[in-house]
């Protein structure tokens, strides 16, 4: 159940927020970059906060299908920060794309509008 709860806190995030210029979506992802170098990779306080709190703050995922020898699967987390803070900056190359494509912004007559999305692909693959 938390793992719903949570991936609608990123998807209910990502729909929200909005970064404003490529620019800031890159400073952004380059300070998170070495935020999670030194935090969660560098030292154990992320990962051991994580564990500790019973909340929708991270997603759990099975590390294989078959049980370990005490009969129990063994799982590996994602934070939401990991999902969210990409998606922001995705959303933003979507509406680069969107614009580059002459979208109308506010088109009620046609919401299932399709253009070419270069940027968004290629960072979605990326990602």
């Amino acid at each position: 159940m938390n793992n719903v709860i949570g991936i609608c806190f990123c998807l209910k995030g990502i729909e929200s927020f909005s970064l404003g210029t490529y620019k800031i979506g890159a400073i952004l992802l380059i300070g998170l970059f070495f935020y999670d170098i030194f935090w969660v990779f560098g030292t154990d306080v992320m990962v051991t906060v994580a564990k500790s709190l019973d909340g929708p703050i991270k997603i759990y995922f099975p590390r294989s299908l078959t049980p370990n020898e005490d009969g129990a699967i063994d799982l590996s987390l994602l934070g939401l920060g990991d999902i969210v803070i990409p998606g922001f900056f995705l959303s933003l190359l979507l509406r680069f794309d969107a614009h580059n494509a002459k979208v109308p912004y506010f088109s009620v007559d046609n919401v299932h509008y399709t253009f070419p999305k270069p940027y968004f692909h290629s960072s979605l693959i990326g990602y």
